[in-house]
């Protein structure tokens, strides 16, 4: 028979290492949208508190980002294309996932990530993580399908990667 201790200690040391809660089940709570940033970062309301949201799973050109093709700001279209799919003052249900490392809080607004990527407004980060390799495969094919059908972003020939744009810009000075 186990002693309690050998039953205890494990659930004790969960604590003692700080899991947050919504590493193991993401929180799920109604907001309200009060202000939208850019293309993937949006900020929403629960009652009196205000939390600056980063849309998880996706990648949105930054603000004053050009498309390759040099038609024009791809950050400031992926920022239009996400305030027709979410109007200002809506009431939405949140499901918080963790925080990154800039202490934004990384969630979804009811498949809102993989509505965008179908959509053409976004591409998928590349460091995203998923629930399951089906839930990756389904934000895959998505986003083969927008390309494929040139919609939102990619009839302009599509962005490079804002990760890569900012180091490129960042080099030569053209960040505003």
């Amino acid at each position: 028979m186990r002693r309690p201790y050998q039953i205890l200690w494990p659930l004790l040391s969960l604590f003692l290492v700080r899991v947050d809660l919504t590493d193991l089940v993401p929180l799920k709570i109604p907001v309200k949208v009060l202000k939208i940033y850019d293309g993937d970062t949006i900020l929403v309301s629960h009652g009196s508190y205000q939390m600056k949201v980063r849309l998880s799973k996706i990648d949105s050109p930054e603000k004053t980002q050009p498309f390759l093709n040099g038609a024009g700001d791809a950050g400031a279209w992926a920022g239009r294309c996400l305030k027709k799919n979410v109007p200002i003052g809506s009431l939405q249900q949140l499901w918080i996932e963790k925080e990154d490392i800039y202490g934004r809080i990384l969630g979804d607004l009811k498949g809102l990530s993989l509505k965008l990527v179908e959509r053409g407004c976004t591409t998928l980060y590349p460091h995203a993580q998923f629930s399951s390799v089906r839930e990756k495969f389904t934000y895959l094919r998505a986003l083969k399908k927008a390309k494929a059908r040139k919609s939102g972003l990619w009839q302009y020939g599509g962005f490079r990667q804002p990760k890569l744009w900012r180091k490129f810009s960042k080099r030569n000075g053209h960040r505003q």
